[in-house]
């Protein structure tokens, strides 16, 4: 699945996930001085040599800014140098509203992977999934992209097209047209919709089972959630489900806010590193909420913020985690500015860890058994059909479908297609039996990335969230629980 000041891969809503920082670059030579001017005579001797005897004639300013390119690609995916001509561009997308499709992108194993669509945008409405690995855009091909050169790709002028084609985790390919729109974010969703439009925050009724799903972390995320958890306060909640899936984060601020609902004490976030200054986020007590029982579901797109949330809430054991491990996202990005900040140095210097001290940041050459990201209390493994009917079953409850309004040129229409039944969407079946063949996370991916060629799900099979449906049983049981425990004693 976060970041500060300035999003780091910025809003197609493009990502990768990270919490982004501003720092002033800071004084002081390095120890390796020697070493470093030695290396340096090497390159300048074959810069001249490569004016000199080029086949072509190259631009010294296009060989350095390559140069560049070439150092900070081998350090990570999210580390970059912004050049003076994309400075404006990247100023604006990081204040939050520019023309993109609305998707979070990051690197799976070298590929570019959509973390997750941002719910009601032209990408999500178009049919984009969370998984999908992005393998063309306007018809080139994504072998070796960078994450930021993706969102320079995807980005553009509200009102203009790009198209993309994608590999589900499904296995198939599908070839989508997006127009591009300004990105404005409703992040808070409940269960349901009620006869006026209106997101239903109650999934039961009669144990009382709040519900509230977040989709990514912005500005108003935490404020609307205090709005819909004092909705369901006064409506007599007694346990709470936050569901943290398929949410790519967002910035650090909002992150720790959300925690600090909940907690009234204690840390919620650090990070370190080799040269930065060690830091810390605290709950405070003033405005924590009442303590009720609580759930928070996560899976393998969780990534970011929604670590750091799902985290926290479970080293202070104030909630139960259930679903599948997260993305690992969890390094922080440093931007610098050069030269007057007409250019800047966008740089990994550290990562998050949570209160118990564990890493969240997955490694490329991390393995299953390291630790990264978030591992749920209870593990309840979802099938790539599974979650691809979820998905839809969920873009077809967020569309408003006689809201009277247009639907925009150049995107698909959603008033044709039949609807679900909205309640199942979200309120799984207790009857239903889980397949037989359980695939955890990226189990269901080959190592060489590639997606088993798993057949579509069918559009007309009833959507049964057996997380969602866990979560449910844990929650309702705890009545039962407490009543056995007090006759114990």
């Amino acid at each position: 699945m976060v970041r500060r000041t300035l999003l780091g891969v910025v809003l197609v809503l493009v990502t990768g996930g990270l919490l982004v920082w501003a720092f002033e670059a800071t004084g002081g030579q390095s120890t390796t001085d020697k070493e470093l001017f030695s290396e340096a005579d090497r390159f300048v001797e074959i810069l001249r040599l490569v004016q000199k005897q080029y086949v072509r004639e190259v631009e010294t300013k296009e060989l350095f800014r390559d140069a560049v390119d070439g150092m900070l690609r081998g350090l990570d995916p999210f580390s970059n140098y912004i050049p003076e001509d994309e400075m404006a561009e990247f100023n604006k997308s990081t204040r939050g509203k520019f023309g993109g499709i609305g998707i979070q992108i990051g690197m799976r194993r070298g590929l570019l992977t959509v973390i997750s669509p941002l719910e009601d945008t032209p990408a999500y409405r178009a049919g984009v999934l969370a998984g999908d690995m992005i393998i063309e855009i306007d018809g080139k091909s994504t072998d070796g992209i960078r994450i930021d050169e993706a969102v320079k790709v995807l980005t553009g002028e509200p009102g203009t097209k790009v198209t993309i084609k994608v590999r589900h985790m499904t296995g198939g390919l599908e070839e989508i047209t997006i127009m591009r729109a300004i990105i404005e974010v409703h992040t808070v969703k409940g269960a349901r919709r009620d006869e006026n439009h209106e997101w239903v925050y109650m999934l039961d009724d009669e144990k009382k089972i709040g519900y509230v799903r977040l989709t990514s972390f912005v500005e108003n995320s935490v404020p609307d959630v205090r709005k819909a958890l004092d909705a369901l306060e006064k409506d007599k909640m007694k346990a709470l489900i936050l569901d943290l899936r398929f949410d790519p984060g967002g910035i650090l601020k909002g992150a720790v806010e959300m925690a600090d609902l909940f907690l009234s004490e204690g840390v919620i976030v650090k990070t370190k590193g080799r040269t930065t200054p060690y830091w810390e986020a605290t709950a405070t007590k003033a405005g924590t909420l009442p303590y009720f029982p609580m759930v928070v579901l996560i899976n393998q797109f969780s990534a970011s913020a929604s670590e750091i949330v799902s985290g926290a809430l479970q080293d202070h054991h104030r909630a139960i985690i259930i679903g599948e491990r997260t993305f690992g996202k969890g390094s922080v990005q440093n931007v610098i500015p050069l030269r007057g900040e007409e250019s800047a140095l966008k740089l990994t210097t550290s990562k998050y860890y949570l209160p118990s001290g564990r890493n969240i940041h997955r490694g490329e050459d991390m393995t299953e058994d390291d630790e990264w990201g978030v591992v749920p209390d209870i593990v309840v493994p979802m099938t790539p059909e599974e979650y691809v009917g979820i998905i839809r079953a969920r873009q077809e409850a967020d569309v408003i479908h006689d809201n009277g309004n247009k639907e925009p040129e150049g995107e698909p229409s959603k008033t044709d297609e039949p609807k679900k039944d909205k309640p199942g969407a979200e309120k799984p079946k207790s009857e239903s039996k889980p397949p037989e063949s359980e695939k955890k996370g990226d189990e269901s991916v080959p190592p060489d990335g590639t997606p088993g060629a798993a057949p579509e799900a069918e559009p007309d099979t009833p959507v049964v969230d057996r997380q969602l449906q866990r979560a449910l049983d844990v929650l309702r049981s705890m009545d039962v629980i407490e009543k056995y425990l007090k006759k114990a004693a």
